[in-house]
């Protein structure tokens, strides 16, 4: 609760920021089985650039129409890193996560930041962690160890996937937590999630189609992307402009790792999700559904003060 607030405004504000931050892990969960049915007819793209390319265009309507507040030169570089850290990092990795392990195991991965974003705060801004965070941590991790130890691979098949496909989806909380650390410190000194997510999202698309270039891809991504459009991925950059929207918004709300923890939601969701959209598509067993389980218990141990 935030000192010098009228009780009832500030449980409004907490609210506000709980249902926007279980709003955002919604629409990433969304984002993934979208992504997912996509590239059942596209085995060489995973989605990135378009849904990126999405979000580019939606948030900069939305930034293009709205009033800005005074400017921050110290945010703008937090979101630029923000997001091509988020979105180039963390997102990249988790899409790759899907098509290697499937979405309820990619996202299950993706619960962890904020463990991530607790220990970079606790050593980029001072913040402490309590012994009972310490234990949520380790609960979190034993979750995650768990689901590797029973990994069968996110396919029709039950063939163990290689353990590189597991530190491929690991990079994605990383990363993650990380971001969630670094647009938190923007929109403190830039109060706007719209222009705040619309510089990431510009500055990740940048950077993704210097890659592309670099890589000689691009004239072929392009000409795949907008010739013969995927609507799944296009749907998934809406999904994802929404979450984005939805955890910028709750920043202003929560402290970051608390926003984290409610992502920490999106395995549930994706399992949820999954059984409506991908049918037999993603193997989900005893296992996952428990390790999943235990990375949401450990989250939320670490939220209680």
């Amino acid at each position: 609760m935030r000192a010098g607030t009228v009780l009832p405004q500030c449980e409004t504000e907490t609210d506000m920021g709980v249902f926007l931050g279980l709003a955002a892990a919604f629409f990433f969960s969304l984002t993934s089985i979208l992504v997912r049915v996509g590239q059942r007819t596209r085995p060489n793209d995973d989605g990135v650039f378009m849904s990126v390319f999405v979000n580019v265009v939606v948030l900069g309507v939305a930034a293009a129409v709205i009033a800005w507040p005074p400017w921050s030169g110290a945010a703008m570089v937090a979101f630029v890193i923000g997001g091509v850290i988020g979105t180039v990092g963390g997102r990249t990795a988790m899409l790759r996560g899907v098509r290697l392990i499937g979405p309820s195991r990619s996202n299950a991965f993706v619960t962890g930041a904020p463990v991530v974003a607790a220990f970079a705060g606790w050593v980029a801004l001072g913040e402490t962690l309590t012994p009972l965070e310490m234990l949520g941590g380790a609960i979190v991790i034993s979750g995650l160890l768990w689901m590797i130890q029973a990994r069968s691979g996110g396919r029709l098949d039950t063939t163990p996937a290689p353990i590189w496909h597991y530190l491929i989806a690991a990079a994605a909380p990383v990363s993650f937590g990380l971001a969630f650390v670094i647009r938190k410190y923007g929109l403190e000194r830039f109060d706007s999630s719209v222009v705040g997510a619309f510089v990431g999202s510009i500055s990740a698309f940048a950077v993704i189609v210097l890659i592309d270039a670099m890589r000689g891809n691009l004239p072929e991504r392009v000409r795949s992307n907008f010739s013969a459009t995927s609507w799944w991925f296009v749907g998934a950059g809406v999904s994802t402009s929404a979450a984005l929207l939805s955890q910028f918004t709750s920043f202003t709300f929560l402290d970051a790792w608390v926003v984290g923890i409610l992502q920490a939601t999106q395995g549930v969701w994706t399992i949820l999700l999954s059984f409506v959209f991908l049918k037999g598509d993603d193997h989900i067993n005893v296992p996952l559904i428990g390790s999943v389980i235990l990375v949401v218990t450990g989250v939320v141990l670490i939220s209680v003060q």
